[in-house]
């Protein structure tokens, strides 16, 4: 690969990359109904319930297809038929902030109010506890290589004329009591809200539901990369609730 397109494709990666965290705000600011014009808990003009469920149904699958398909070895040996191999991540993570900025735009808020909080404290102790979510999440990321889970590092090696980065198991920080710590931070993350209503209610049961099923499909994968090392592994620690689940 010429140094022009090295250097095109690490630009590239950094687009995407930019975009993902965006998107990842985005997404943050709209469950936990901050500082947004219109976030899950929104009033809005009453809405047919038929267009309701069809299109918030839509949202969710919209992200939860896209998150799942183009995560699957199958769909990646394919799709890097067509395009380079190392911006096959960065177009993952670009396609997932597109899926995850769609979703939230075109939810539709609906219901009352499920439950409140009317004590300042506890508000701010929930919301302490949606921020410890964010930072797990966040953090998490660092503990296997932030860089290389949003596709930057896949561009930037051979910029420095090193090979492509071979996917590894390590076992660090989080990991040692969750398999899956990114997905236990989202969970904190869009159920620690002082203020829920029927739409906020049903979009963060959305959420969670995809992180099973698509967890399901992702330690498959795993099991078929690293054997018996993950085998053990599943069996050594829980998958997103430490002592739990």
């Amino acid at each position: 690969m010429s140094s022009i397109k090295k250097t095109g494709c690490f630009i590239y990666s950094l687009i995407c990359y930019g975009t993902g965290v965006a998107s990842l705000i985005y997404f943050l600011l709209f469950v936990n109904n901050l500082w947004m014009p219109q976030t899950v808990n929104s009033i809005v003009p009453s809405v047919s319930l038929v267009t309701v469920i069809v299109i918030n149904t839509f949202a969710l699958l919209l992200f939860g297809l896209q998150h799942s398909v183009m995560a699957r070895p199958s769909f990646k040996r394919w799709f890097t038929r067509f395009i380079d191999p190392s911006i096959e991540r960065s177009t993952y993570v670009l396609a997932t902030a597109v899926a995850i900025g769609g979703m939230c735009y075109l939810w539709i808020p609906f219901g009352t109010v499920i439950w409140q909080v009317e004590s300042e404290m506890g508000v701010y102790v929930i919301r302490g506890i949606a921020v410890f979510g964010w930072l797990f999440l966040f953090l998490a990321t660092f503990m296997i290589n932030h860089f290389e889970l949003f596709g930057l590092r896949q561009t930037f090696d051979p910029m420095q004329g090193k090979s492509a980065p071979v996917a590894t198991f390590k076992i660090s920080g989080f990991y040692k009591i969750v398999r899956h710590p990114i997905q236990t931070g989202v969970l904190i993350g869009v159920w620690a809200v002082p203020i829920s209503t029927t739409s906020h209610l049903v979009f963060a049961a959305g959420i969670s539901a995809y992180i099973f099923i698509g967890l399901y499909f992702e330690e498959k994968d795993l099991i078929k990369e690293f054997g018996e090392t993950y085998l053990n592994y599943m069996q050594r620690v829980k998958r997103v609730i430490p002592f739990i689940v």
